[in-house]
């Protein structure tokens, strides 16, 4: 079984949000921008442990584009599939299934207006809440099935150590009652009867019995006899039935208590307990399945603790559990399932969300999507744009352009992408279904003869690409073929307007065209220690003679093109602008973020 998919409207930060979803969540987004509000829509319906009071929402939960006087709605819809294969899960569910698609069951949350409410309504007691399902409200969800599909939550301000440390709130305790319920009477009597043993030893020491009598004088005098609680001091309970819970988790071989772990150690104990804990109840058959939800699970864990323990957790394979995880962890992105990110926007006073559950690429080009997104390279999930380039070169030199032109790409929150290449078309898709604003930069790389230049073909299936996630038709066979007859100067200026930048020369030769660029670019060839021949070459191109870009070619390779772009950046004159394609595609980005 799988959440497919999530409806929210009118809830804080959401006026409509509908996403398809793959089953675990990574939910990615700014401060502010409703991640922890999105889990407590989701709590509104499935956590067991959450009371009816919590349910009754505030007038002050409705989005505040909402207009009371027209009787808005809160709404909340999950939609969960694949649960036709477990026969407990569908006789769980079978009920809420949808009409329209007997394979989905729908669970949903409403908080509305009472129907008895004349006028808009003038606090919480004039709504009322229902959770029901199948989009049917005769159908009541029963507590029974939130228990059996449940939710359990962790959140960003948790207290591991205390949680574990705490007999009531442990996910230890399920565990240790199910172990020692396979404990004969007899057994746990002897254990206490050495554990009695052990004390009144300890009670001998006239210091610690001192200690004990002394502190039942005070509670006594405190207290009055009436009151009084009889306190000793006792490695555990007396009672061999209660001795159990006097068990705890050690840690360095049992040198020490939880509360001396790190953190970070103390996390990822809980994290594994919870998930102990959700296989007991199924093995008991007290739950069918599991939603774990985490608000910033990074929090104090070391980067390769963070890709070991999602990388464990996100490839688990257990189709009876599953993750929602809230992170401004790059590390943590890198290792999600691409499928299982979902994007949280804020735009124009409500926070859209997008999913990459339904991405439309190949498995191939998935599979290369995951392997770029390394940990150094996934910030670009995190970003408000992104500029897309061939390689290294332009790369290094985009944000020292970008400065140039008085634009921070940090600051803005523009990501620069470097395919390694020219196979932008699934990287388009990905920007394009996370909502982010972006620009291509490519060359036009004319060929010889008749055939188009390889730019042309490039660009359109940068604009297929688009349209296949954004809504909009491909081209067609006879377009393609009307902008295949296109020139360099129509063409390019054309498909700026779509956020693709030509350049009719490689990148090195558009800087060597660049008036302002050229001695800086010539500096650095200066600099290499070539032979006569180039030395000579490199003085007549400084004496206003014309670069030849094969000769210049020749000699960046020889420096390499990532270096050269380096050696650029760090001697670019201030306040120089670059090419112009360069430019324009910066400013399409930074004018839409």
């Amino acid at each position: 079984m799988r959440l497919a998919r999530l409806s929210i409207r009118n809830f804080r930060n959401f006026e409509a949000i509908d996403i398809a979803l793959a089953g675990n969540v990574v939910l990615l987004g700014e401060n502010r921008v409703g991640k922890s509000n999105l889990l407590f829509a989701i709590r509104l319906v499935l956590d067991p442990t959450l009371a009816d009071a919590a349910r009754q929402l505030k007038l002050s939960d409705f989005w505040d584009g909402c207009e009371l006087a027209k009787g808005p709605r809160i709404e909340v819809h999950l939609d969960f599939a694949g649960f036709d294969t477990d026969e407990a899960q569908a006789a769980l569910l079978t009920d809420f299934r949808i009409a329209g698609d007997p394979t989905i069951a729908r669970l949903s949350y409403v908080f509305r207006k009472k129907p008895e409410v004349g006028g808009p309504p003038q606090s919480s007691a004039d709504c009322e809440f229902i959770v029901y399902g199948g989009g049917d409200e005769s159908r009541p969800i029963p507590s029974r099935l939130r228990r059996r599909i449940a939710l359990d939550m962790l959140d960003a301000l948790r207290d591991a150590e205390g949680q574990l440390g705490s007999w009531r709130n442990s996910p230890l305790r399920p565990l240790l009652e199910d172990a020692i319920a396979g404990v004969d009477h007899a057994s746990l009597e002897a254990v206490a009867a050495d554990l009695d043993r052990a004390t009144k030893a300890l009670e001998a020491f006239p210091t610690v019995k001192a200690l004990e009598d002394g502190l039942r004088s005070g509670i006594l005098d405190l207290a009055g006899k009436t009151h009084d609680i009889d306190a000793r001091l006792r490695f555990a309970p007396a009672d061999p039935l209660r001795l159990f819970r006097s068990i705890s988790m050690f840690i360095d071989n049992g040198k020490r208590g939880i509360a001396e772990a790190s953190l970070g150690s103390a996390n990822v104990a809980l994290i594994a307990l919870k998930l102990a804990e959700f296989a007991w109840r199924r093995a008991k058959n007290e739950r069918n399945y599991s939603l774990l939800c985490i608000e910033e699970p990074e929090a104090h864990l070391h980067p390769q603790l963070q890709r070991g323990v999602f990388d464990k957790l996100f490839n688990a394979g257990d189709p009876n559990q599953a993750l929602i995880v809230t992170s401004h962890s790059p590390t943590l992105a890198a290792v999600a399932p691409l499928r299982a990110i979902v994007h949280l926007k804020a735009q124009g006073g409500r926070t859209n969300a997008y999913s990459l559950a339904n991405l439309p690429v190949t498995p191939e080009d998935l599979d290369d999507i995951e392997r770029y997104l390394t940990a150094t390279r996934s910030e670009l999930l995190f970003s408000r744009g992104v500029i897309f380039v061939e390689g290294d070169a332009e790369e290094t030199l985009m944000p020292a352009f970008a400065d140039a032109l008085g634009y921070n790409l940090d600051r803005l929150g523009i990501s620069v992408c470097n395919v390694a290449g020219v196979n932008f078309t699934p990287y388009v898709k990905l920007a394009a279904s996370l909502g982010f604003p972006f620009s291509v930069v490519t060359d036009w790389d004319p060929l010889d003869g008749t055939k188009p230049p390889l730019g042309i073909a490039r660009t359109l299936d940068i604009w297929d690409a688009y349209a296949s996630v954004s809504g909009r038709e491909v081209l067609s066979a006879a377009q393609r073929a009307r902008w295949d007859a296109s020139d360099f100067a129509a063409f390019s200026k054309a498909w700026e307007q779509s956020g693709v930048f030509l350049n009719d020369q490689t990148f090195e030769v558009s800087v060597a065209n660049t008036p302002a660029l050229l001695g800086t670019l010539l500096d650095i060839l200066s600099e290499q220690g070539f032979g006569s021949v180039r030395t000579k070459r490199i003085a007549a191109w400084r004496a206003d003679m014309k670069v030849d870009p094969a000769q210049l070619l020749a000699m960046v390779a020889d420096i390499g093109k990532g270096r050269l772009s380096a050696k650029i950046a760090r001697k670019l004159p201030f306040g120089q602008h670059p090419p112009g394609y360069i430019a324009a595609a910066i400013r399409f980005v930074a004018d839409r973020v």
